[in-house]
């Protein structure tokens, strides 16, 4: 088997570890840092360069893991992206490919998968929504985590799909917001414009 140096666009950590270490064995593997991070700091990735000058018989992946990479981080591995050591491969793993530079971008292919997710009751009728519905239910909602938020994003576009008949442009906005999870977006706003859209639509 050969691997390929790529971006993998995935929020289970825990679930592309254990994959890898499937596949490819834990020899084979280098992850840095050890454990998933919030963010890829400078000194990772100059760990990362020393990783990948220790000399390998055989083909060896570093495994880049965290939910945000600093732009100095990047910047820092362009070099070595563009040009690895022999029987070195990488794998940047985060949540969304807009947290990377376009350079990093252009250097690596790029495969995109989601973990399933549980749906979220959404307690709300869509079909008779109005500006009080989204009121109350916007009530408590104001800071949820990211992982629900995500999974009310997906249940409220689902729902919109059945009732409102998205068009591929009004789709893409529900996609949009769901990438804006891993940036940390405030939920509160965030509900308020989808559920919003779902309402001018139903008023057509």
């Amino acid at each position: 088997m050969i691997f390929v140096s790529k971006i993998l666009i995935s929020d289970d950590f825990e679930g592309v570890r254990e994959e890898l270490v499937a596949k490819w064995g834990a020899n084979s593997l280098r992850f840095i840092p050890q454990k998933p991070a919030v963010d890829f700091l400078l000194e990772d990735a100059r760990a990362v360069e020393k990783e990948s000058y220790i000399a390998e018989a055989q083909e060896k992946i570093i495994v880049l893991m965290a939910q945000n990479f600093r732009n100095e981080a990047q910047n820092f591995l362009l070099k070595l992206l563009e040009e690895p050591p022999k029987n070195i491969k990488f794998l940047i793993v985060l949540p969304s490919k807009n947290l990377l530079l376009p350079t990093i971008k252009s250097r690596l292919i790029c495969e995109k998968r989601k973990k399933e997710r549980e749906k979220a009751p959404l307690n709300l009728e869509l079909e008779r929504l109005d500006l009080r519905a989204i009121f109350d239910f916007l009530k408590g909602r104001e800071n949820l985590d990211k992982n629900e938020l995500s999974r009310l994003i997906v249940a409220l576009g689902e729902a919109g799909v059945k009732i409102c008949d998205f068009d591929a442009q009004e789709l893409e906005f529900f996609y949009q917001a769901y990438e804006l999870c891993a940036l940390n977006t405030k939920s509160g706003p965030l509900l308020a414009t989808l559920l919003l859209n779902i309402h001018a639509k139903s008023l057509k």
